[in-house]
């Protein structure tokens, strides 16, 4: 508790200095929002617009995250829950509980929020100042996911469906001014009415995960809470009586429930409702629809504006949705939604569970076109379509992808049925395979697979293959299709207990829970191992299986020898030869640029319009040119009905050429005239098999790629800048070698949203030309451990860093990063003196291995380390190589 009560007055110590050095315009505030606090005759709260204190060309530019309704999650959620905080300063100091200037305090945390937090805009949906006046806050209105509760120690993000509130002061101890308490009931009532909330009520609710990338945590507890409720041992609001609240607010919304608005002097009425509103042309309108109100209460436009007539939500596939007060259970599945037409148990056996259903408005399914329901499937049944055989296991229809297999597994085919009409009601369950330990092999390829929890695992070297007593008369050949239908597995490792040695080391692994262990002298003589029992394996074959590297070709025998997986004779002994690549290299580097694919957003829409500021040609999937435009001849593309076909490619005929991607709008808040649609190199509409999903991803130089990066900002220092470019530059090239961060059957190798990297395009360039200058200065530069490029992990640091130094990605994340190869994350580097935290603690996101940003800032600002000096610093052992 000492040290969250130290850290908070320690940030607000930076936040005053931002008051007290940041040149914002202090607008004061008029006489009407001094004075009134509510509409009119009602108790409807006034909420200042953000206009108010985001008043400067200045500040507006430090706004640089937008809400996406694209993204998966979508930004935008249905409000569940309102939770309440206090700013938290230094309880001693006079200002803290009578803050002179609110709009100064609210322009501090936003630059601390949006600029050193780098969230890209202020945390808080609203904030209340102790005189009781609201305040708009984060941009995007009603349900935007805003920036105030994350918790390190679960990595459960609370940000999606809350609305974070909070009050200017620190209440640990002592109560909120009566006119906060007025105002905050107020508002919470407002925004429970507003989204059909019980102010009273308690419910339990899915939370982003950050680990498993799904709504997969879960919280039970009253709806109106505060952040101490969410996250154990943070104090705020520490005093706050929320039963007094949760109670007088349901007054208030009692009031509100039947009230209609509108703006002075004009005819339109709206109707708040379910987090949305409804717009009718005036009042007889609204009654011919069948409106009822108690009372017409008018207020401001900018106060209508938090909300819109759709709420953009867009839920990710997989999500069980129920609407409130109905019986009836929808998946959401390739977009559209599906009627669960099933029992509670069988609901259970196909693998669902009750707690995850979400429960939302008929207006959020409405948006979804409906599919077929589904049907519990005849379990242990073999059913027929009269084009392909299915068995029916856990309610789910399975396919038989051939005849051979339908044989291997004992099937007979007398005890095949025609399909009921119904099958197509019946989900899909993964494809059967072989039993575990088939050795397959597609005809007229090279490749041997064993089958392993119902995955083909790749044997990548015929060394492994003999190593592990397997045969080769063994190997069943199967048609090249037939192995594509099967979901593929990892590689075939070698088995727990394994001794190994690379030959490029002289150090002796034990493999223990699939991972190499390093075993020192000592541990080796106490174990009793023997020599004899080391294996000693090709330097590639390590480095591919246990340290990531790419798998650069098939490892083929010298020429004299048959290929070691070309149909070898029983008798016959393949011989094997190492990669050709240096053993010191373990992940090839090319020497020359290598090309970058980032997807840039989903295609939901029929059609794409595209053009290029040179002439430029249309290719097919086979790279044919089949078609070619002059500059600026807008092109539409079509998506077929069959999703799958989807593909074109536009190319400039210029190196220089830009190409547009005209039908797709990203305007940043900071500068709404921009639109971040244009793009180096080429761009393809491309259907992903892995994700069946159609993107639209860019594919060009990795210098040009690096000069839209939006992770640093224009006024970063120039050597932060240019540490940053080359851990970001670091951070790809690793994903290209590796064939792409989700795997070399996805169809890009990063997207373009802060998960992987932050990345904008074009148009990106012109507003940061500082940041495509520490491009150019470090083109090329890459940090290195053993001449590979590094996992260049970093996060912002904490004031421990100071004394302990950085944590060892070992001690952190344990695994692979115990052994041999990782040492330049061993930690124990310490921060210089200065260093700007934002994060008081290090712990989940920000968990202090490698590079710390705070310490990059630091040695930036006072020139005590240039940028290459600064990663060497934090990645013990790396050197900075121009690698192209």
């Amino acid at each position: 508790m000492l040290r969250k009560f130290l850290t908070k007055n320690i940030v607000w110590l930076f936040i005053f200095s931002l008051i007290l050095s940041n040149g914002g315009y202090f607008a004061p505030l008029t006489k009407a929002q001094n004075e009134n606090p509510t509409y009119g005759d009602s108790n409807v709260p006034v909420i200042l617009p953000r206009s108010t204190w985001d008043n400067t060309p200045a500040l507006n530019a430090l706004m640089t995250w937008m809400p996406d309704k694209n993204a998966s999650p979508s930004d935008y959620q249905p409000v569940e829950r309102i939770i309440v905080h206090d700013t938290g300063c230094d309880a001693s100091n006079p200002t803290c509980n009578n803050t002179p200037n609110p709009v100064a305090t609210i322009q501090a945390i936003y630059r601390y929020h949006a600029v050193t937090r780098g969230w890209g805009d202020i945390g808080y949906n609203y904030i209340i100042d102790q005189q009781g006046r609201i305040y708009e806050g984060r941009y995007g209105g009603n349900g935007t996911r805003a920036a105030h509760v994350f918790v390190d120690r679960t990595n459960d993000n609370f940000n999606f469906g809350t609305i974070g509130i909070s009050l200017l002061g620190n209440y640990a101890k002592i109560q909120p001014p009566e006119a906060v308490y007025q105002s905050l009931a107020r508002l919470v009532a407002w925004l429970a009415q507003t989204n059909n909330l019980d102010t009273q009520g308690v419910r339990s609710s899915s939370i982003w995960n950050l680990v498993t990338s799904e709504f997969s945590s879960l919280y039970n507890g009253p709806i109106i809470v505060g952040h101490k409720d969410v996250e154990k041992g943070n104090p705020d609001p520490g005093s706050l009586d929320f039963s007094r609240l949760r109670r007088e607010a349901a007054a208030f919304a009692a009031e509100y429930k039947n009230y209609i608005y509108q703006v002075d002097g004009l005819p339109k009425i709206y109707k708040i409702f379910s987090g949305t509103r409804q717009i009718y042309d005036d009042l007889p309108s609204y009654a011919n629809a069948g409106g009822v109100y108690q009372k017409s209460i008018a207020i401001s436009q900018s106060q209508l504006d938090l909300f819109s007539e759709s709420r953009f939500l867009k839920y990710p596939d997989g999500s069980l949705l129920q609407i409130t007060g109905e019986p009836t259970i929808y998946l959401i599945q390739d977009g559209k939604k599906r009627n669960l037409n099933v029992t509670a148990k069988q609901f259970a056996q196909l693998g669902f569970d009750f707690a995850r259903v979400r429960v939302v408005e008929e207006s959020d399914l409405n948006i979804y076109q409906e599919a077929d329901a589904v049907k519990y499937g005849p379990d242990k049944q073999l059913l027929s379509d009269g084009r392909r055989v299915f068995l029916i296991q856990g309610g789910k229809k399975r396919w038989v992808p051939s005849g051979a297999l339908f044989v291997a597994l004992g099937y007979g085919w007398s005890k095949v049925k025609l399909a009921p009409a119904d099958l197509k009601n019946y989900l899909d369950g993964a494809v059967l395979s072989y039993p575990d330990g088939t050795l397959l092999q597609a005809a007229d390829q090279e490749a041997v697979y064993l089958v392993e929890g119902g995955k083909p695992k790749r044997f990548i070297s015929a060394e492994i293959f003999l190593n592990l007593k397997y045969g080769w008369s063994k190997i069943k050949k199967i048609p090249a299709e037939e192995l594509a239908y099967y979901p593929a597995g990892d590689y075939v490792k070698y088995k727990e207990g394994t001794l190994l040695r690379p030959k490029d080391e002289n150090n002796v692994y034990l493999i223990s829970g699939g991972q190499p262990i390093l075993i020192d002298g000592a541990t080796f003589k106490k174990k009793k191992y023997k020599w004899a029992s080391v294996r000693v394996i090709a330097a590639q074959d390590f480095h591919v299986l246990y340290r990531g590297a790419a798998l650069a070709s098939p490892l083929l025998a010298p020429s004299a020898s048959p290929s070691p997986f070309a149909s070898p004779s029983p008798s016959a002994t393949p011989s094997v030869s190492p990669s050709p690549s240096p053993s010191s290299t373990p992940v090839p580097i090319t020497g020359s640029e290598p090309k970058m694919r980032a997807a840039i957003y989903e295609v939901l829409t029929p059609g794409v319009t595209l053009t290029a500021s040179t002439a430029y040609n249309i290719l097919d999937k086979s790279g044919q040119i089949i078609a070619a435009k002059n500059a600026n001849e807008n092109y539409v593309y079509n998506i077929p009905t069959v999703a799958s076909g989807a593909f074109v490619k536009i190319a400039p005929q210029a190196v220089d050429g830009i190409v547009t991607i005209v039908s797709y709008e990203e305007h940043p808040a900071w500068k709404p005239s921009l639109n971040y649609n244009q793009f180096r190199g080429a761009v393809e509409i491309i259907y992903s098999a892995k994700a069946n999903k159609i993107w639209a991803v860019n594919e060009l130089n990795l210098e040009d790629y690096l000069k839209g990066i939006a992770e640093i900002s224009q006024t970063d220092p120039v050597e932060h800048q240019k540490t940053m470019i080359v851990a970001a530059r670091t951070y790809a090239y690793y994903y290209i070698l590796k064939g792409g961060k989700r795997g070399a059957d996805e169809v890009y190798i990063l997207n373009n949203t802060s998960s992987d990297q932050l990345y904008k395009g074009y148009v990106r360039e012109t507003a940061a030309p500082t940041v495509v200058d520490a491009v150019k200065s470090t083109r090329g530069e890459m940090a290195l451990y053993n001449g590979s490029p590094i996992i260049t992990a970093y996060s912002s640091g904490a004031p421990e860093l100071n004394t302990v130094g950085t944590k060892s990605a070992c001690s952190i994340w344990g695994l692979q990063f115990c052994q041999a190869g990782f040492e330049y994350l061993a930690g124990g580097v310490r921060d210089p003196i200065g260093a700007p935290y934002t994060q008081s603690i290090c712990g989940g996101g920000n968990h202090c291995v490698g590079l710390s940003a705070a310490g990059s800032r630091r040695f930036a600002i006072t020139g005590a380390k240039n940028y290459q000096e600064v990663l060497k610093y934090y990645y013990l052992g790396a050197e900075i190589r121009r690698v192209y």
